[in-house]
């Protein structure tokens, strides 16, 4: 069977907007009634008055800061945001916070459930099957994403194996002693298991993954070729949040990622008003309305996404909305030199372009009135010292070409920069006031 629901996958385009109309309806209706924020929020409006998918403008977005402000009243910790008995809660999750204080998510066994079923379309369009045994490289913690894996895995079938108590070096030999054909992790982790296990003396494509599953942070194509030639397997992609859910991942054709509809109503909005739904090929903010989930609901949250709009067919049979790819967060463009900058520009170069450099860095300084960007980079070990200087000078005209900006390119010693599990931070503006 190609689809987790054969039936929900290739409904007529009229229909998914039929069903999600009629959803969110009565979602806003539940939420006016039990959720203090949007009591608060939806004042003065009524269902009634959503009549089409249009009218849905006339709703306020739901921003991260004024969900803070209502977790901070009773019940406490989830304060406003909780829309059900707090005795039903089974399962707390929390933001990571890398942007202020963490929002806290209660899930009733109900919610929850609803949540790993939206997964395992994620999981099943991306080819994991009951043949699959699934290895998941990190410590769960209290964070959402690495629990939705796991439980979508078993739902769907797989045997899922964690590995969180490990370090690399053990993640690596416990994939090779359980024969795991499966892997679920962050891009940047991928690549770092890749290069642990060359200087292992392990070939990655001898480990034996067959599929691998990417999130956490933008992946440009030349990432994810990057990572099909170090393990030859085949890498997926998808996107979500704690807030949101997952709400969109690629299929085996690889065009992009399907919006999990009708689970999701998504809106993909213009930047500058955020009124207006953009148009193919268009970069857009991705506003997501989970449409089954009540014991934390969300109405029209703006998740400061940046994606390209897709188109609504495929290949593969699917019939839902399509994203393109993920740019990356509003909150990572940047002006410099008067130049609207974005990291992932420079990582698909490096990606694409420059095979012998392993990790990178990016920052960003002003010194007295001028801008000045630096690209701290490392080679792996088999680039010979004397090609280095050309390298640099190969990388800062790709660069210029691709940004329209002159980098300082500095080449560090192998094994200087951070590596990172989760969520790669390798740009840092330093500029007073963007830190």
């Amino acid at each position: 069977m190609d689809y987790w629901n054969p039936y929900l996958e290739t409904l007529p385009r009229e229909t998914y907007d039929e069903i999600e109309l009629s959803y969110f309806r009565t979602m806003f209706s539940y939420a006016k009634v039990y959720s203090k924020l949007y009591q608060e929020k939806l004042k003065g409006i009524d269902h009634e008055d959503i009549r089409t998918l249009d009218d849905l403008k006339k709703i306020p977005l739901t921003e991260k800061e004024e969900m803070r402000k209502y977790q901070e009243i009773d019940p406490f910790p989830y304060g406003g945001l909780l829309a059900s008995d707090i005795e039903k809660v089974t399962t707390f999750r929390q933001t990571s916070g890398t942007t202020g204080k963490p929002i806290y998510v209660p899930e009733t066994y109900e919610s929850w459930q609803w949540r790993i079923e939206a997964w395992c379309h994620i999981l099943y369009m991306a080819g994991f099957r009951p043949r699959h045994r699934v290895f998941l490289p990190f410590g769960y913690n209290v964070y959402v994403a690495f629990w939705e894996a796991h439980f979508a895995s078993e739902k769907v079938g797989c045997e899922l194996v964690p590995g969180g108590a490990l370090d690399t070096k053990g993640r690596i030999h416990k994939i090779l002693e359980i024969r795991a054909n499966g892997m679920m992790n962050t891009p940047t982790y991928g690549l770092h298991i890749a290069e642990e296990a060359k200087l292992m003396g392990i070939d990655p494509a001898s480990l034996g993954i067959e599929r691998m599953l990417c999130a956490g942070e933008p992946m440009p194509h030349a990432t994810r070729k990057r990572l099909e030639e170090a393990f030859n397997c085949h890498v997926f992609d998808h996107i979500g949040g704690t807030e949101p859910c997952a709400w969109a991942g690629m299929c085996e054709a690889k065009e992009g990622m399907h919006i999990i509809e009708p689970f999701f109503l998504v809106e993909i909005l213009d930047r500058e008003t955020l009124q207006k739904e953009v148009e193919e090929g268009e970069v857009g903010v991705a506003v997501v309305t989970p449409l089954g989930r009540r014991s934390f609901p969300l109405i029209r949250f703006n998740t400061k996404d940046l994606v390209v709009k897709g188109k609504n067919s495929c290949s593969c049979g699917r019939t839902s909305k399509k994203i393109r790819e993920v740019v990356g967060r509003i909150d990572d463009l940047r002006k410099v030199r008067g130049v609207l900058f974005s990291p992932k520009t420079v990582e698909e170069v490096i990606r694409k372009e420059f095979q012998e450099i392993e990790e990178f860095e990016i920052i960003v300084e002003r010194r007295g009135l001028m801008d000045v960007i630096t690209l701290r980079t490392e080679a792996n070990a088999l680039l010979p010292i004397s090609s280095i200087e050309q390298t640099k000078n190969r990388l800062h005209e790709a660069l210029k070409i691709a940004t329209n900006l002159t980098f300082h390119v500095i080449m560090e010693p192998p094994g200087s920069l951070p590596r990172y599990m989760l969520k790669a931070k390798r740009f840092k503006d330093l500029r007073e006031g963007d830190q």
